[in-house]
């Protein structure tokens, strides 16, 4: 790299680990393969070879290389029931499709919904309210991002309100995921005004402690997407953002923006 005088810039170590998480997530560098040595990666992008180890040792703890002393570094594959791959990896894959999405947030969130029921808590339920009640006061043509944060509030109040700490874990591991499909949701103002007021039948049903009702509720809102959103089902989440930012120019920088977001690592 150079600045506008012609020097050479170093590369940073993060900016190295961009370079190089990139080139095996494009599959450039594919399972197995063995990384060059330290010292020609320190050459080729004029770097240290502390900065290459301390990548290399990032790129490790990611789970997207294995450090053998002695013979190198090697692409691993990316196993995600193995923890070997996180949801940021995926999306960048392009491995998640909404369908994807929907099917494993249909099971999740529906059952969530159902120990919200039977678990929460007065406090869950204050908490909920004040969020729905937020969101009703916010004109989404106004302050699309606003809306949109409320509306995973809710759906992460209601997988901390099922008390359950291990659907918590999952919500949260796929929680940029859910933003994503949000967005998408409420770009689409059909899908939008029938979608948001399911959240009070999900509510409702939550106050009510009907485990049976909570969970069709949420199935119904989820699958208002299965039923809506056509073509984009089956294409990567990340992707879709982008289609809709050609679509919606007013919306063009946050939903390349979030698309964005949701393939950087944590």
């Amino acid at each position: 790299m150079t600045d506008h005088g012609g020097s050479a810039i170093p590369l940073t170590t993060q900016s190295l680990l961009d370079r190089l998480e990139s080139t095996i997530l494009t599959r450039t560098w594919v399972a197995g393969q063995r990384l060059p040595s330290e010292r020609q990666l320190a050459d080729d992008f004029g770097v240290s070879r502390p900065v290459v180890r301390e990548s290399l040792r990032r790129l490790q703890e990611r789970g997207l290389i294995v450090v053998h002393p002695g013979r190198g570094s090697f692409v691993t594959e990316i196993n995600p029931t193995r923890g070997g791959a996180s949801a940021e990896q995926l999306v960048h894959l392009g491995d998640v499709t909404f369908r994807h999405l929907i099917a494993a947030r249909r099971m999740l969130e529906s059952e969530a919904a159902a120990q919200a029921a039977d678990h929460r808590t007065d406090a869950d339920l204050v908490r909920m309210y004040e969020i729905l009640d937020a969101l009703d006061s916010v004109s989404i043509a106004d302050n699309m991002e606003v809306c949109a944060g409320l509306d995973v509030a809710f759906h992460e109040a209601i997988a901390v309100a099922s008390g359950n700490p291990v659907i918590q874990l999952m919500f949260g591991n796929i929680r940029r995921l859910v933003v994503g499909m949000v967005y998408r949701s409420m770009t689409d103002r059909a899908l939008r005004q029938h979608g948001v007021p399911i959240h009070r039948h999900v509510l409702n049903a939550v106050k009510d402690r009907d485990a049976t009702a909570a969970r069709k509720a949420m199935a119904d809102h989820l699958d208002l997407a299965w039923e809506q959103y056509g073509a984009d089902l089956d294409r990567p989440v990340a992707s879709v953002l982008d289609r809709r930012a050609e679509d919606l120019p007013e919306l063009a920088d946050l939903l390349r923006r979030v698309g964005r977001s949701l393939a950087e690592p944590r």
